[in-house]
């Protein structure tokens, strides 16, 4: 796991200074490769092959070819031994294999035979080619920007930026997707002109011209005709397999038990293919109401982990300029301050963590794919004009408890509608674009709107039913957009290496070709996945109201986050022409009254004026504390 860099046309000075915003990322070694006009950098965290061979960039006999590597390929081994009947191998990393697949097979083979995640970027003096690439599922960044015939990537927004010559313009339309999606999607970045490669993705830039393609799809076409036992009999032996290819390591490895369905089975799973007892990394909260240790600790006593418990701070909040800096760009998601803190504590005890992301997505874990399977009889049972005014009256009404009750909310909601436009992603600020907006901004937008991404999204999947639909879309955006990054970004930050074995590309084209109704039945999330967990974890595990990283973000707002509030959202520095202040005055004054619960709202909106503060403005650092007196300046 480390932090790349480089670029034609930027001088040697110029990336080294990028590379020294990646400390976090790459705290091992650092290194630097030039070629005439062609420069590469690299910051690594070892992993594999610690010693100094395993240094990058690293270059090919002839030095024609060199290539700089940030993540880890799971079956490097295997394809090792293939590539080694004609490639006379110097190390033992995955990242000369990677040079020399390229060099045998080319980019667009390489990288359908590659497993892990990724992203990396190869010169080639022989064709005068800079290649870049990202893995299926978008776990590991890349951003890049072509500016004046010259061409500039990275693993962070903050290296392009430190590189470039001056700050780009604000992009109204990802700040618009910002406050309805709480991070910047898809190919988009908060400046105009830098640009994310999207997961799956390839780049050529040759003579001043780049070529985006796309290598890998997640396809839910064609559904396999199979027995749900014989499913998980296949599910069993591809996440083993996919847990198996993640204990790769030189340096200790652990996992993330959380006490949920799919950290306890990745766990579960990690014990047995493991020769020596686990360490497993819990933290929970003080509270009884949040708190998930008891059910993690069912897990570890069942496996004979290494247990590691850990307290979560009740000010997370503390440090917010750390998280805002190492985004990069606005980010909303609440949960990155428990994550913040979960790495933090894992770091003291391990290098490299594996976790459960991916299975929510996979497996119907979420509340969309199951309302849009009852929506689909649903709207073949009621009038479409009935339909309508129960969808906008269940629209009026608040988010219900207890979770049954606002699933049916949420049936009615979508019910009122076609799939595609139930499809889209109404969360935070999209319901007040039109009395937030300034008059200006509302111009500058013209006729775009956040509901683009997710229809965009929608018109790629290639499921034969709605619900395969819903399901390829929160592959392609929630989790790219929001969970990955946020989970790359607080890890790296502690120079932690995440790897998510659900998210393996065998194991996703398998359940991808499952039949929905396995996936979904009734109103119980992941169901397959839990039949198969029983096999190792217990019920009370498996069979409980989910909790997970939800933070207080009302309550902090009355209370000890007011007066932050007041100064980012009330002060003269957040006139900006962006918005109708007296509107958010008007939010702020009813949540902070309790008469409603706007803390969403007004969270994504200080998140979004605390980066405007440390990127635009600069009067605050990541080492600033969020209630010190340069920031809190309103009692």
């Amino acid at each position: 796991m480390c932090g790349i860099i480089g670029g034609l046309g930027y001088s040697e000075k110029a990336i080294v200074s990028g590379l020294d915003t990646m400390n976090d990322r790459g705290p091992d070694d650092v290194g630097i490769w030039r070629d005439g006009n062609t420069v590469l950098g690299h910051r690594r965290l070892a992993i594999i092959d610690t010693s100094s061979r395993g240094r990058q960039p690293m270059a090919d006999a002839s030095g024609r070819v060199a290539i700089t590597f940030n993540g880890e390929i799971y079956n490097y081994r295997e394809l090792r031994t293939e590539l080694a009947v004609s490639y006379p191998f110097q190390t033992e990393t995955d990242t000369e294999v990677l040079l020399a697949g390229y060099l045998c097979w080319g980019l667009p083979q390489l990288l359908l035979r590659i497993r892990g995640m990724f992203a990396f970027a190869l010169w080639d003096d022989r064709t005068q080619t800079m290649a870049f690439a990202r893995d299926p599922f978008g776990k590991k960044p890349l951003l890049y920007t072509t500016q004046e015939g010259k061409l500039l990537f990275a693993s962070t927004l903050n290296a392009l930026l430190q590189v470039l010559p001056r700050t780009p313009r604000l992009s109204p339309t990802a700040l618009d997707d910002y406050l309805t999606y709480l991070a910047v999607p898809g190919e988009f970045s908060i400046f105009d002109g830098i640009h994310k490669l999207r997961p799956g993705h390839y780049a050529l830039y040759q003579r001043g011209k780049l070529d985006v393609h796309r290598y890998y799809c997640l396809s839910f076409a064609d559904p396999l005709k199979i027995s749900e036992e014989e499913a998980l009999e296949q599910l069993d032996a591809l996440i083993h397999q996919a847990v198996r290819r993640r204990l790769v390591s030189d340096v200790p490895i652990g996992a993330f038990l959380s006490g949920g369905v799919d950290s306890s089975l990745v766990t579960a799973i990690m014990a047995q293919e493991s020769g020596h007892p686990i360490t497993t990394l819990t933290m929970g909260f003080d509270d009884s109401a949040y708190d998930e240790r008891p059910y993690a600790r069912q897990v570890s006593n069942r496996y004979g982990t290494v247990a590691v418990e850990g307290v979560l701070d009740r000010e997370l909040w503390k440090h917010l300029p750390r998280l805002v800096y190492a985004f990069g760009e606005p980010f909303a998601d609440s949960s990155a301050l428990p994550t913040f803190a979960v790495a933090e504590f894992a770091r003291k005890h391990v290098t490299v963590v594996l976790n459960g992301d991916g299975g929510d997505e996979l497996f119907a874990g979420y509340t969309r794919p199951l309302a849009e399977a009852m929506a689909l009889r649903y709207r073949r049972m009621v009038p479409g004009f009935l339909r309508s005014g129960i969808g906008r009256y269940a629209h009026s009404r608040p988010k219900l408890r207890p979770r049954l009750l606002n699933g049916v909310k949420q049936v009615l909601e979508a019910g009122m509608t076609d799939a595609r436009s139930a499809f889209v992603f109404d969360r935070s600020l999209r319901s007040f674009r039109d009395e937030l907006y300034s008059r200006d901004f509302k111009l500058r937008l013209g006729k775009h709107h956040p509901d683009d991404w997710y229809k965009r999204v929608w018109d790629e999947a290639d499921g034969p039913s709605p619900v395969d639909k819903v399901l390829y879309g929160d592959m392609l955006t929630y989790l790219p957009d929001e969970l990955l990054p946020k989970m790359d970004a607080m890890t790296m930050a502690h120079s932690l290496e995440a790897r998510s074995p659900l998210l393996d590309v065998d194991l996703a084209d398998f359940t991808a070709r499952l039949p929905y109704t396995m996936k979904v039945q009734g109103v119980e999330t992941k169901p397959l996945l839990k039949k198969l967990a029983r096999r190792y974890v217990p019920d009370e595990v498996l069979y409980r109201p989910k909790k997970g990283f939800n933070m207080p973000l009302s309550e902090w707002l009355r209370t000890a986050l007011s007066p932050v509030l007041r100064e980012l959202l009330f002060s003269s520095s957040f006139e900006r022409g962006l918005f109708d202040t007296t509107f958010v005055h008007k939010l702020a004054a009813a949540h902070l009254s309790g008469s409603r619960d706007y803390g969403q709202q007004l969270w994504s909106l200080m998140m979004l004026e605390l980066w405007f503060r440390m990127y635009v403005d600069r009067d605050i650092k990541a080492t600033d504390d969020i209630l010190t007196p340069e920031i809190v300046t309103v009692p």
